[in-house]
């Protein structure tokens, strides 16, 4: 009940939250009742435009969720005094993404921890921090549109980063008229046949940059949508248009290829979360490690 109860503070929606609570709707909303009944106390002002927490339910938020973390803590500080230490690592990501930073991470923990296990949850930013309170995940890895809302609770209980960032451009064959351009305008997305990241990949940001080519007028010619960033940039090869992305995704360009940079659309952002209270030394050790192979990412907001 009080997971859930943390689920809909952060969503603030009874439909999304039964929803990432695996329950139904009624459910839901019969466990908010009971334990305001049990509280004496109104934890949400309902009307039919939004929900938000009373000052009630803002006091509750933050003690249930420290004492969650706490028993998680005591759970783990446990199993370690037992000799019997958790080395499993669950890692909230976005795969399309090749993301910097991870994987050199992920390889220099291994040396360090050989009996660490990494396990991946695909799960978008926007949800890392409600998978973060009810420990489904260690560390959260997420892809947003640098300025927009990240979607997390300014919270004391989850931390963010934001640790590298990368401009946008059209992946080209060299031979194509615009090949020898240092950077393009964003009105090119009307010109050329272009492929682009499906929406189910990441709708935040694909919505975001949707809203970015609408406000500046221009209708993108998006002819392929791409849920596998390898077949975008082998269709771009093979002739059927310019691949949209950045270098999280690109990556080099390929023999005969090139990625020309696109003006006009905010850049991509790699976030870093994790619980603020984090006391497991493999978890933490991680996050060193992450950090600081973030902080050798060379200019990455000027260069592909």
């Amino acid at each position: 009940m009080y997971q859930n109860f943390l689920i809909l503070t952060q969503e603030l929606h009874f439909g999304r939250a039964a929803e990432l609570a695996s329950i139904t709707q009624p459910a839901l909303s019969q466990q908010i009742a009971r334990l305001e009944e049990n509280l004496g106390a109104k934890l949400f002002i309902r009307d039919q435009r939004q929900l938000a927490l009373t000052p009630a339910g803002i006091v509750f938020r933050d003690g249930i969720a420290k004492i969650i973390s706490n028993l998680d803590q005591l759970a783990q500080r446990t199993a370690a005094a037992g000799g019997e230490e958790n080395m499993a690592i669950a890692i909230g990501i976005t795969e399309y993404a090749s993301l910097p930073v991870l994987a050199g991470a992920m390889s220099q923990l291994q040396h360090a921890y050989p009996s660490a296990r990494l396990q991946r949850q695909e799960i978008l930013n926007q949800q890392q921090s409600t998978a973060l309170m009810r420990a489904q995940i260690d560390v959260g890895v997420g892809v947003v549109l640098r300025g927009a809302d990240t979607g997390l609770p300014h919270c004391a209980e989850v931390s963010s980063r934001l640790v590298a960032a990368s401009p946008w451009a059209l992946l080209l064959p060299e031979t194509h008229r615009w090949a020898g351009m240092q950077q393009l305008p964003l009105s090119s997305l009307a010109e050329e046949n272009i492929i682009v990241f499906a929406r189910e990949v990441n709708p935040p940001v694909y919505d975001g940059l949707v809203e970015a080519c609408r406000v500046a007028g221009v209708t993108p010619n998006f002819v392929f949508a791409a849920t596998q960033s390898l077949f975008g940039i082998q269709l771009a090869k093979d002739g059927m248009g310019l691949m949209l992305g950045t270098s999280f995704v690109l990556g080099a360009p390929p023999a005969g290829m090139r990625a020309v940079r696109l003006e006009g659309l905010p850049p991509l952002a790699m976030m870093l979360n994790w619980r603020s209270d984090e006391c497991r030394p493999v978890v933490k050790v991680f996050l060193e490690l992450l950090l600081a192979s973030a902080s050798r990412y060379d200019d990455p907001q000027a260069t592909m």
